[in-house]
């Protein structure tokens, strides 16, 4: 075996549970700071051409969002159970659901990605925009970055996988290569420097393209040099329906939620419309900017999943048990740090991004009233991970969608005294719920695990 790709592992069984976090979460965190820089800087150019192109990417990129959340499903089915085998102390096993987790993700991501690029206008069509230009900017953009959908669910598969079997490394040096280069890119292509020519919008749609595409090619080098999870992989080998259907079922909960999260979030975008297209550039900046404690607890989440996973499947449940205590600790202090920045710094964060002043108010307001609620999305992200390792996929999506779902009533009966702001509040309510909650439920789980 191969010992420099041996020492990129990490031994989640054994030793020391903090350093074994916090070295596998560590680059992990990395990756989703980098994608999250990414994101804002695309935001810090595309609010350049004006509020309508950040609309017009804000209503494409909803279904950027449903595209992930239906990778989920062998992304974190094969996440689990290749976590698990290992655990276990059968390669086999994990090797044919990496490779089934692969094979199951090409396929599905091959007809969503047809779909949005057949049916971009009619998605679109969806938020009722009051400009055409910028709906027809927004289906513009959907086709183009929908033409990588199978190549996007290979890097987010592939970080799964990799992170299940005690390698965040690798998939940090490959996504945030892919990050780097999409922000290099986006200004040359969206105002036309140098040699390229000015695409506006739509260069940040081939900018993205591109560099997801890069990032699929550096994860295939690897899987055909692979020693270890991919040794012997064979693309086009067994295809076990027994196993796939296994993926399919402990993936399916998460990514129920993540596609009812984002159906449910494109109602609560038309019901933010009515306050004008400008109060979507408003949600569409806060949200990227809050991003900062969303992103980095998702990434942590992985970290939970693939110790928990591993642990379980060697029936280690007191280790289970300890990691769970000490993620919560760690993830914590992090979200109480980021809940103050966002509180106080409101509205100066918001002006980076932003020239118009409405905007900008109207931002610094948001960020003010969910700012308040991120210590316990934390917690909801951090302790579903922790679920998902166990294989109890089904509870934190169901807890997380109920109250997502309340989100739309909620609206309705606050919006009457607090206008726009009562939107944001109902987020940030059913935010606190959710990650009380669930941090409850797992905290009863462990008993019964002793």
């Amino acid at each position: 075996m191969d010992e420099s790709k041996a020492e990129k592992r990490i031994d989640l069984l054994n030793g020391s549970i903090a350093k074994a976090l916090f070295w596998l979460s560590l680059p992990i965190m990395g990756t989703q700071f980098t994608e999250m820089a990414y994101n804002l800087f695309d935001t810090v150019w595309v609010g350049r051409i004006g509020h309508e192109a950040v609309t017009a990417v804000g209503a494409a990129g909803i279904f950027m969002w449903i595209c992930s959340g239906i990778a989920m499903i062998p992304q974190i089915g094969g996440q689990v159970m290749v976590g698990q085998s290992i655990g276990e102390g059968d390669m086999d096993k994990a090797r044919r659901y990496a490779r089934e987790s692969i094979q199951l993700m090409l396929a599905i991501m091959f007809i969503y990605g047809a779909m949005c690029i057949i049916f971009r206008h009619p998605f679109i069509s969806f938020y009722r925009l009051h400009d055409a230009g910028t709906a027809s900017a927004s289906a513009t953009y959907l086709a183009i970055v929908s033409a990588a959908d199978m190549v996007m669910g290979l890097n987010l598969v592939m970080t799964g996988l990799l992170t299940a079997a005690g390698d965040s490394k690798t998939p940090f040096k490959y996504n945030a290569s892919g990050a780097v280069l999409n922000i290099f890119l986006d200004p040359l292509l969206i105002f036309g420097i140098g040699p390229f020519p000015e695409m506006g919008v739509n260069g940040a749609a081939f900018a993205t393209v591109f560099s997801e595409c890069i990032v699929a090619f550096m994860f295939a080098r690897f899987i055909h040099k692979d020693d270890y999870l991919f040794s012997g992989f064979d693309l086009f080998g067994g295809f076990k329906s027994k196993e796939v259907i296994h993926i399919f079922k402990l993936g399916a909960p998460p990514a129920i939620f993540n596609i009812g999260y984002a159906f449910i979030s494109m109602v609560i975008s038309r019901i933010i419309v009515t306050f004008g297209d400008a109060a979507i550039a408003v949600q569409r900046i806060g949200a990227q900017i809050e991003s900062v404690s969303w992103m980095t607890a998702d990434g942590f989440a992985y970290s939970m999943t693939a110790f928990t996973s591993q642990n379980y499947g060697a029936e280690n449940y007191k280790r289970v048990g300890k990691g769970f205590r000490t993620g919560t600790g760690m993830i914590t202090a992090y979200g109480i740090a980021v809940t103050a920045l966002l509180v106080l710094c409101a509205a100066p964060i918001v002006s980076i991004f932003i020239r118009e002043p409405a905007v900008i108010a109207g931002g610094a307001d948001y960020l003010r009233i969910v700012g308040l609620s991120q210590l316990f999305m934390c917690y909801e992200l951090s302790t579903s991970g922790a679920f998902n390792g166990i294989g109890q996929t089904k509870m934190p999506a169901a807890v997380g969608l109920v109250l997502t779902i309340a989100r739309i009533p909620a609206c309705y009966l606050l919006m009457p005294y607090l206008g726009i702001n009562g939107v944001w509040w109902a987020i940030s309510i059913s935010s606190i719920l959710k990650g009380a909650i669930l941090n409850i439920l797992f905290i009863r789980k462990l008993k019964k695990l002793k």
